[in-house]
C-alpha cells in the first residue's frame, strides 16, 4: 500500500515545478485519483480528491469528476463494511447455533413479549427444593441470574461469591419476591448482567469450589455453588456476548445498508441531471 501522505507531497511538487493550467493538473489529481481508487486505496483517493478540492476551486469539470469518484469510494467502503458485518453474522449465528445445543427455551406468550434461554439442568422442575443460582438469557441478549432461596425466613438482600481469597457482592437486585409453596419459605432476587457486581464474570473465571452467601436483615445463609450450576453461569454470559454482538453486527449491517441505498440513489440523480445538462 503507497504512502497517502507520500503520495500527496509528490503531487504537490509536481503542481508546483509546472505551468500547466489549473483544469489539467486538477485532472492529472483526479487520473491518480482513480488509480487509487481501482487499486482498492480508498484514504489515498480520499486526499487527492481533498487535494483538488482545495487547490483547483475553478477546475468545475475534475471537481464534478471528484466528487462522483467520492460517491464511488463511500459505495465501495460501505459494500465491503455491509459484506464483513454479513460475514460476521452468519459466522456468530453458527456459534449461537451451537451454543443453544444446551439450551430450553422458554417463553409465555400471556405476558412476555420475547422468550428466555435457561441450561436444561437448571430448570424449575428440578430444582423444586434447592437453593440456587439460576441463569437465563433473554432473545435479545440480556443475561440474568437469580439467587434462589429454600428454607426459614432470612430476607437476603445480597448475594455474595467467594473463592480463593476472593470475592464479588451485589445488593442492588432489581427485583425481588418472597412466598410460600408447599409450606417452605421462598426467596428470590433478580440481577441483570453487568449490574450484578461482577457476580458473573467472577463465576464464570473461578478456579475451584465457590462458596455462595446471602445475607439478609434476619440472618445468613452460606452454600457452595454446584458444578453444572457455575458451568450455566459460564456459558449464560458466553451465549449473551453472542446475541448482542449479533444484534450489533445486524444494525451496522441496516446503517450500511441504508448509506448504500443513499449513494445510489445521489448517483442516479447526478447521472439524470448531467443528462438533461447535456441535452
Amino acid at each position: 500500500m503507497r504512502n497517502p501522505v507520500l503520495l500527496a507531497m509528490l503531487a504537490a511538487m509536481l503542481l508546483a515545478s509546472c505551468g500547466e493550467s489549473a483544469d489539467s493538473k486538477a485532472g492529472k489529481l483526479l487520473q491518480q485519483a482513480q488509480e487509487a481508487y481501482e487499486a482498492g486505496e480508498y484514504q489515498n483517493t480520499k486526499i487527492l480528491i481533498d487535494s483538488i478540492r482545495n487547490s483547483y476551486p475553478t477546475a468545475f469539470a475534475a471537481r464534478r469528476g471528484a466528487l462522483e469518484l467520492m460517491r464511488a469510494v463511500e459505495l465501495a467502503e460501505q459494500e465491503r463494511s455491509l459484506s464483513h458485518c454479513n460475514e460476521m453474522i452468519e459466522e456468530l449465528s453458527a456459534r449461537r447455533d451451537e451454543m443453544l445445543a444446551a439450551f430450553e427455551y422458554e417463553k409465555d406468550s400471556r405476558y412476555q413479549d420475547e422468550g428466555s434461554y435457561i441450561l436444561s439442568a437448571q430448570a424449575n422442575r428440578l430444582n423444586v427444593y434447592n437453593s440456587y443460582l439460576r441463569v437465563r438469557v433473554a432473545e435479545s441478549g440480556e443475561a440474568y441470574i437469580t439467587s434462589l432461596y429454600r428454607g426459614k425466613r432470612i430476607a437476603h438482600r445480597s448475594v455474595k461469591v467467594s473463592a480463593n481469597g476472593s470475592y464479588a457482592m451485589c445488593d442492588k437486585a432489581f427485583s425481588s419476591h418472597t412466598y410460600r409453596n408447599l409450606g417452605i419459605n421462598n426467596e428470590r432476587l433478580d440481577f441483570i448482567y453487568g449490574e450484578d457486581g461482577g457476580i458473573m464474570d467472577f463465576i464464570s473465571a473461578a478456579t475451584g469450589a465457590i462458596t455462595v452467601e446471602l445475607a439478609g436483615k434476619d440472618d445468613k445463609y452460606s452454600y457452595t455453588l454446584r458444578a453444572e450450576d457455575a458451568k450455566a453461569v459460564k456459558l449464560a454470559v458466553d451465549l449473551s456476548k453472542v446475541l448482542k454482538s449479533i444484534a450489533e453486527y445486524k444494525e451496522m449491517a441496516a446503517e450500511a445498508q441504508r448509506h448504500i441505498d443513499f449513494v445510489k440513489k445521489t448517483r442516479e440523480r447526478f447521472a439524470a441531471d448531467s443528462i438533461s445538462v447535456a441535452g
